[in-house]
């Protein structure tokens, strides 16, 4: 199977939608956002105030849905730079090129992370095989990886799915048995070490260690805090108006250490509520963010039951009448609110008779 994986390819929904998902971060330093963080931020380093940060993400967001090329995106630069007056570091050529290919590439490896992950596709393609990007210059370890299938749940992915540093081009392809076989190989390959003494990972850059995708995706992100009351008013209009994607979501309850060791989430993965679910309940309850979060601390507080089908759900009194709260750990171990809606009798017997998730 081969592919043309340049950044310049045409734009595909999940690449748009993981850069639309991120949140502004002005900065000081390419240090004031590190790792998984960037999954969920964006930044331009020394870029300090919001309004230029707001220009470069005009303009990045531009390039990917549109196809804005780097020619066009550096006169953008240009023009950025004049009306902020901002003196960056680094050539301008140089500096362009580097906040355009790393924010086109990251994107485009987290589209293709949720495209892979997917249970049908992985049931075809169960591995991954690493590719190098071709460069003139290469990476001594990404050019040794060249090639390598590997299990696509084996946690090297977690690490070095690329990009793995400024201007690396390495990408994913799926493969399967028939790949394999092709390949003369009657297993996968084993994992490279990325092991080195002082600590980081072989071949992978600082702030690269993580995976861009499965970042997005998860229900871990570095850093973030309960939703406010503004932030519910403000990711409800958003999700109402159709600004944010359908899988954007939002923190709105903490399940707390114990339940999130039961259920395999990451340390501070919080319980979401998406905008899917908003957009849908809305005209058929009138149930908004506030309310699916009240709903949500209730029912945590109550304890969730798993029914033998694995369904997650607690029944919780609201205004003095019984309701159901459904809850869903996603393949990447996000941990949503599904629903909140009023529970008949034996929806509320039948809940009730499931056992309770316990540590």
């Amino acid at each position: 199977m081969a592919m043309d994986e340049t950044v310049e390819n045409l734009p595909f929904a999940e690449a748009v939608d993981f850069f639309r998902e991120k949140a502004n971060v002005p900065t000081e330093s390419w240090l004031d956002v590190q790792g998984a963080a960037h999954s969920h931020a964006f930044s331009v380093a020394g870029a300090a105030s919001d309004a230029l940060v707001a220009d470069f993400r005009a303009e990045i967001d531009k390039a990917l849905a549109e196809g804005t090329t780097l020619d066009e995106f550096r006169a953008a630069f240009d023009d950025i730079v004049a009306k902020h007056g901002w003196e960056h570091t680094g050539h301008r050529d140089w500096r362009a090129r580097v906040i355009y290919e790393t924010n086109m590439r990251t994107a485009y490896a987290a589209g293709r992370y949720a495209q892979l992950t997917l249970p049908e596709t992985l049931a075809v393609w169960p591995y991954w095989q690493y590719n190098h990007s071709g460069a003139v210059h290469p990476r001594r370890d990404h050019l040794s990886w060249d090639g390598l299938t590997i299990r696509a749940d084996d946690p090297f992915w977690d690490v070095a799915y690329p990009p793995n540093g400024f201007g690396c081009g390495c990408f994913v392809i799926p493969a399967d048995d028939a790949d394999l076989d092709r390949q003369g190989k009657d297993r996968p390959d084993r994992a490279p070490d990325l092991a080195q003494p002082g600590g980081g990972s072989r071949g992978v850059d600082q702030s690269f260690d993580y995976n861009p995708g499965r970042a997005w995706l998860s229900g871990g992100r570095p850093g973030e805090s309960l939703a406010t009351g503004a932030m519910m008013d403000a990711f409800e209009r958003a999700a109402v108006d159709g600004s944010v994607s359908a899988r954007a979501s939002l923190p709105i309850a903490d399940p707390g250490d114990a339940l999130r060791g039961v259920l395999g989430l990451e340390p501070g993965a919080f319980a979401r509520v998406s905008a899917q679910t908003i957009r849908d309940h809305l005209a058929l309850r009138d149930h908004g963010v506030g309310f699916y979060a009240r709903a949500a601390v209730t029912a945590l507080d109550a304890g969730i039951r798993r029914s033998p089908r694995g369904l997650l759900s607690a029944i919780v009194t609201i205004e003095g009448k019984p309701h159901m709260v459904g809850f869903k750990r996603t393949r990447n171990a996000e941990f949503l609110v599904t629903t909140v809606h009023r529970a008949r009798p034996k929806q509320v017997s039948k809940v009730l008779g499931w056992p309770l998730v316990r540590e």
